[in-house]
């Protein structure tokens, strides 16, 4: 089996490295694509690439990591050059240290959103989420359409207590006219949904169990060195029955869930969400189908909803996952042409008709 027909195959499960190694083997066919499509002129050496990496651009040169159409976008992103349009966006953009990488989840995560965005045409996208959310009867509650705001990077450190150095940023966010809000967080081929490095910190105020006897006494008090540092967390995943302030967690959830938490409290704050008879703030997580981390059995994902469903006591519909193929697989009309970009960097195959939340289940 040949390297286009692995990577065609939605149904084959990868592990991240497994899958990382598949994509960076497609770099120099990628590289080769460019040099030929991109409007701007392009060295012909290896100075455009990072070391000896074949595989990651040099920050003068990461714009290379985005399809020609929006390259110039993107661009002006990674440089801090943009007017944002809407009223609680950010004025700066969160750029991730490897956006370069030819791998890179937050430059997949650009292409799409960019690409949707320059043909006016989120489609395929609400298409894909409204499927998702009609499977546990919210489809109605989030009418995505052209009023929706949408925002790429949306830096809520403030949301949180984060200063501006840890602040979080939402992949893409999305608000309704109606106020309801979704938090879409990209993941092509990370191991999980990042976790809390205080564990692994050489100041010993934490020992990753949240409540415990040692954390209070080298915390002066605080059940988390987080919760003295002025994050809101603890105290907002307690108002949202996200977490369990109360007791001692071990481990601590936010070591093992910190984006999709975190992401899932501000969605919550921001849509204003009391009580969750009336959902108004969920997290969606959009990752490549074949990533086993995320899709499969027992994955993150699954571990993820076992977790809320046991501090809550009860199943609450706020937490779902698309699949990026399935987004891919609908771009149709101008969008057409920018299925062969997915193909040729990701491995997406453009004639399956993927529908991978349910087709897992089967597998």
């Amino acid at each position: 089996m040949n390297q286009d027909q692995v990577l065609g195959k939605a149904e084959t499960l990868l592990t991240p490295t497994q899958l990382r190694t598949l994509i960076k083997a497609r770099a120099k066919e990628y590289l080769d694509w460019i040099r030929t499509n991109s409007p701007v002129d392009i060295p012909n050496d290896q100075r455009i690439l990072r070391g000896n990496y074949d595989f990651v651009f040099r920050d003068e040169y990461r714009h290379l990591n985005f399809h020609p159409a929006i390259m110039q976008q993107a661009r002006d992103m990674l440089a801090g050059l943009v007017d944002r349009q809407y009223h609680d966006a950010s004025p700066e953009i969160a750029v991730h240290d490897f956006v370069g990488h030819v791998a890179s989840s937050q430059a997949l995560c650009w292409n799409l959103v960019l690409l949707m965005k320059k043909h006016d045409n989120f489609t395929p996208l609400f298409e894909v989420l409204s499927l998702a959310l009609a499977e546990e009867g919210l489809a109605r509650d989030f009418d995505f359409g052209i009023e929706t705001t949408v925002v790429l990077e949306l830096n809520v450190g403030q949301d949180l207590g984060e200063d501006e150095k840890a602040a979080t940023s939402i992949d893409l966010y999305l608000r309704t006219p109606q106020g309801r809000v979704c938090a879409v967080e990209f993941k092509l081929t990370e191991p999980d949904f990042g976790r809390c490095k205080l564990p692994q910190d050489r100041n010993g105020k934490c020992n990753g169990d949240y409540g415990s006897p040692e954390n209070v006494r080298a915390n002066d008090g605080y059940l988390c060195y987080l919760a003295m540092k002025g994050r809101r967390y603890w105290q907002l995943g307690g108002q949202y029955n996200l977490v369990n302030p109360t007791r001692v967690n071990k481990p601590c959830p936010m070591n093992r869930y910190y984006q999709a938490l975190r992401n899932l409290m501000v969605a919550k704050k921001r849509s204003q969400e009391s009580s969750h008879r009336d959902i108004r703030g969920i997290l969606v997580l959009a990752a490549d189908t074949r990533n086993a981390a995320f899709w499969g059995t027992d994955s993150h994902f699954d571990a993820f909803k076992r977790y809320l469903a046991d501090v809550r006591g009860e199943h609450i519909p706020d937490v779902f996952r698309i699949s990026i193929q399935d987004i891919v697989s609908r771009f149709s009309g101008s969008l057409s042409e920018y299925v062969y970009y997915f193909k040729l960097k990701y491995g997406f195959n453009p004639n399956m008709a993927y529908n991978a939340h349910k087709t897992r289940e089967m597998l």
